[in-house]
């Protein structure tokens, strides 16, 4: 009876960075989500790694990166809830990148879902010289739906698109062979290595950080449980806009800064939207929208554009005198504010009023 007792106050100690009664209501529904037994809140390499993570200075942070990711988080929390993914894959993104949209890693992975080139392109983002859509807000979590519910349906459970997610389809596939079973328990057993590290942690994590931000207790003593009374509606929205349309222009009309515009729209590479399809999506608060469609509908839009690809010996009077437009306009067009400081194989607008 004593051991027993014992046991109990050496189990609540551990559980000590969470409040006891939300970690064993909540909790489990979260794990639920995952479709993971409750069990294994008990888990002690879990409850090890939880408290390793979630220092109090990892705890802030997160809490941090969350609240400045808020500008997305209640668009993704929409989107999710059409497409009946989990919320708790939020964290998923939190554990990949903060929520940062321009996050990069050493394998070539970018954007906020941390997609590779190769994967990103399978799923419809496109990526050039002009735009990475890995960067979209919108359309690279619409790429991850798709393939969390891909894996979903490939692997059976949430737990398993999530591990999928990390070391790749055909490395679960064969340590499921390996091990004989696709029991999280087993498939994250520290001794056999079924999967790799980094993928047995990558599970913990994401738990970890899912029951961080469902514990009342914890975001109260840190002032952050306002994060509870926030909903799915979105604040963002998007608007159609021709190909070579200035985003310091669309800036000007929605009544931002061109750099508060590009904060929501990391994925142009340029400072205009691309010229190849026959619109780009522009995302901004929907605060903004009113200035917008007023200050838009009456402005005219060119009719037509070249595309100059500046060459040794370019300048950009050069430029002008070649097509017959003032320097001013390819300099405003073009957000050129040093005019001796064109690159070789700069791309350059060239707009063309017809008449």
């Amino acid at each position: 009876m004593k051991f027993f007792s014992l046991f109990l106050l050496l189990l609540n100690f551990s559980f000590a960075q969470f409040d006891t009664i939300t970690y064993n209501t909540k909790s489990e529904e979260i794990l639920k989500t995952f479709d993971i037994e409750p069990d294994f809140l008990n888990d002690e390499y879990f409850i090890n790694v939880k408290n390793n993570f979630l220092t109090d200075m990892r705890q802030e942070r997160l809490l941090e990166k969350f609240q400045k990711g808020y500008n997305f988080i209640p668009t993704l929390k929409e989107m999710f809830l059409k497409e009946n993914i989990p919320q708790e894959f939020l964290y998923l993104a939190m554990i990949e990148s903060e929520f940062s949209l321009s996050a990069k890693s050493s394998k070539q992975a970018v954007g906020m879902w941390q997609f590779i080139p190769t994967t990103a392109r399978s799923l419809g983002l496109e990526i050039n010289t002009q735009i990475d859509e890995r960067k979209d807000p919108i359309k690279s979590t619409q790429a991850a739906i798709i393939y969390l519910k891909t894996l979903k349906q490939n692997f059976g459970k949430w737990y398993l698109a999530a591990i999928a997610y990390n070391c790749g389809e055909g490395r679960l596939r064969r340590a499921i062979a390996t091990a004989g079973s696709d029991s999280l328990a087993i498939l994250l057993d520290p001794n056999a290595k079924y999967i790799p590290l980094e993928s047995r942690m990558y599970i913990r994590k994401i738990l970890s950080v899912s029951l961080l931000f469902h514990n009342i207790n914890t975001l109260k003593t840190k002032d952050y449980d306002y994060f509870l009374n926030r909903g799915a509606t979105s604040i963002l929205t998007s608007i159609e806009v021709p190909p070579a349309t200035p985003l310091s222009q669309i800036a000007n009309q929605a009544g931002l800064s061109l750099k508060e515009l590009k904060q929501y729209n990391p994925h142009f590479k340029k400072n205009f939207t691309p010229t190849k399809a026959k619109t780009y999506t522009i995302h901004f608060p929907y605060k903004f929208l009113a200035s917008y469609k007023e200050k838009s509908a009456n402005q005219q839009m060119p009719l037509s554009f070249l595309i100059h690809r500046v060459n040794k010996g370019d300048t950009i009077s050069s430029i002008a005198k070649r097509y017959g437009v003032s320097l001013k306009t390819i300099t405003q067009y073009n957000t050129i504010k040093n005019a001796n400081s064109l690159s070789i194989n700069q791309e350059i607008i060239i707009p063309i009023n017809k008449g």
